[in-house]
Parts: C-alpha cells; sequence; structure tokens
C-alpha cells in the first residue's frame, strides 16, 4: 500500500559570450530574451505554445549597454519565475558577469541560458519570468518580463479535506477506472484517490497520513490497516494534491461477496480528518 508523490527536478545555468546582431549603446538593456523549445539551443516557441507541470522550461537573453571599466565588465542578474497569482515557482536564480574584455570582444555581448523546471502540479494559465538586470560599474539596473503559458487541468476546488475519486482499477498501468469493480479471489485489488484540502503551514509544509478498512455487506470491519501510508513535506512550490494508490491481495480464502473499502485520512497540520468508501465485489470463480 502505497502514496505516490511528485519529486523534484533540477536545475542548470550557464553564462557566456555569445556575438548576436549590433548592440545597443544607448544605456543597459535586455536584448532577445528567448524561450526555446526542448533545448538549450532550439528555436524559439510559438506564442500559442503552452507548457506542462513538470516540463523544462529553456531560457536565454543577452545583456547590452554595459559599462566597460578598464576592460571589464560588472553585471548582476536575478530570474524569478512566477504563477498567475504571483507565487515563486522557485527559489530566485542569481548569476554574476565579470569578465576581462580585449579588444575583439568589445562588440560581443554576454549570453546566460538557464534550464528551468517546472513544478509537477501547476494550475493552467499566464505564467512569468521576472528579469532584474544591474551594472555594477554605471549604477543602473533595468527589469523585464517574458510570459509563457502553461495548460492542464484546474486544480480542484474544495472546501476542507477531501477525498476525491477513489476509484477501482484492474491492472497498475490502466488510466481508465472500472465501470464495475469486480474482482476474483487471488487477484490484487488497486485503488486510486486524490487528496485535497489538507492545509499547508510554515515554508508549504504538510503532513498527512490514511487508514484502510475493509467492510462487509453490513458495514463490519473485516480487514484494518490503521496506518497504510504517510506522508510529510515543504516544497518550494504548495502542493495542492496528492495523489494516493494502494493494493490489496484478495487471496483465495476471500468469500465472494459485496464489500466496501473505507479510507481514513488525517490531516495534521489542521488537526482534521475525512473519510470516504467505495464498494467492490469479490465474484466466484469462473466457471
Amino acid at each position: 500500500m502505497k502514496l505516490l508523490f511528485f519529486a523534484p527536478l533540477f536545475l542548470t545555468a550557464a553564462a557566456g559570450f555569445a556575438q548576436p546582431p549590433a548592440a545597443s549603446t544607448r544605456g543597459l538593456s535586455v536584448v532577445r530574451p528567448t524561450l526555446h523549445y526542448k533545448q538549450e539551443e532550439g528555436a524559439a516557441i510559438a506564442d500559442t505554445y503552452k507548457y506542462t507541470a513538470g516540463e523544462l522550461l529553456y531560457f536565454s537573453f543577452r545583456i547590452g549597454g554595459f559599462t566597460v571599466q578598464k576592460d571589464k565588465v560588472d553585471l548582476r542578474w536575478q530570474l524569478v519565475a512566477v504563477d498567475p497569482d504571483g507565487l515563486l515557482l522557485m527559489a530566485p536564480l542569481n548569476g554574476t558577469i565579470q569578465e576581462e574584455l580585449s579588444d575583439n570582444d568589445k562588440n560581443w555581448l554576454p549570453k546566460v541560458a538557464q534550464t528551468l523546471p517546472l513544478p509537477a502540479q501547476l494550475p493552467p494559465g499566464a505564467y512569468k519570468l521576472k528579469l532584474h538586470v544591474a551594472d555594477e560599474f554605471a549604477k543602473t539596473s533595468i527589469d523585464t518580463e517574458t510570459g509563457f503559458n502553461v495548460s492542464g487541468r484546474p486544480l480542484p476546488v474544495v472546501q476542507g479535506l477531501s477525498i476525491l475519486n477513489l476509484r477501482f482499477l484492474r491492472n497498475p498501468t490502466d488510466r481508465q477506472a472500472m465501470e464495475n469493480a469486480i474482482y476474483h479471489a487471488g487477484e490484487t485489488l488497486i485503488a486510486r484517490f486524490e487528496l485535497a484540502g489538507f492545509q499547508l503551514g510554515e515554508k508549504n509544509r504538510f503532513q498527512v497520513d490514511y487508514s484502510l478498512s475493509v467492510l462487509n455487506a453490513a458495514g463490519k470491519v473485516l480487514f484494518s490497516q490503521p496506518q497504510a501510508a504517510s506522508e510529510t513535506n515543504s516544497p518550494y512550490y504548495p502542493q495542492r494534491l496528492l495523489n494516493g494508490e494502494l493494493t490489496l491481495n484478495l487471496n483465495a480464502g476471500v468469500l465472494a461477496a459485496e464489500y466496501a473499502l473505507l479510507v481514513k485520512v488525517k490531516d495534521h497540520v489542521a488537526g482534521v480528518e475525512t473519510e470516504s468508501t467505495a464498494k467492490f465485489t469479490v465474484a466466484p470463480p469462473p466457471n
């Protein structure tokens, strides 16, 4: 019996020099901020492109109009990604560009490339990359924004702790629930559900656990596991939905009859509990 949860991805960064079109000399500027398709040097994404949760976002930009003192540059940048409500998707990314230039370099522009993993769970909508660049020699700075869109299903809106879509499956790889949850003795029962409405504490911390019981048609408990699974985490971006899965081996001694699976969930941050049941049938052995 287990709960399935998303795991974080990784961040990569690179800074260097590239030779784009002619640079601006009228003050600090961000040149050609670009979201690339599927790879760092890929083509720019189309305006209609929509990312999905968990996808890698490839972004690059160049800096123009900076000041050179004694053949050196001193630039600082910060990049943040925010959701439609302005919440940070991940910790801000920061970098410096402190290079010594030769005569051949003075027409080149510093280039920064970033690979950002989007959180594994995001609501659809319009997102932004907010970039701040500062020129330490000139004591100037500039701010720009690059928008991108995320597709997917809206996260459920619930009133308090809720178990959603408790369902049964025939095989672990199935995407569709069984229309009639009918098993036979010797098979494995597979149930999945979602948890929503759990409370987030400091630093987006959550802690939930759940218990399982199997009831007969009269409501008598035939099997119980007080703590089937527990999950505690403090993700940077708040998690609003947890995916749960459990399995039960229906041994050869299970009688053919109707049963109910009872799932109870406790939210330790909020100190509240809820439960949900779903019926299934163990059919007689096939002839």
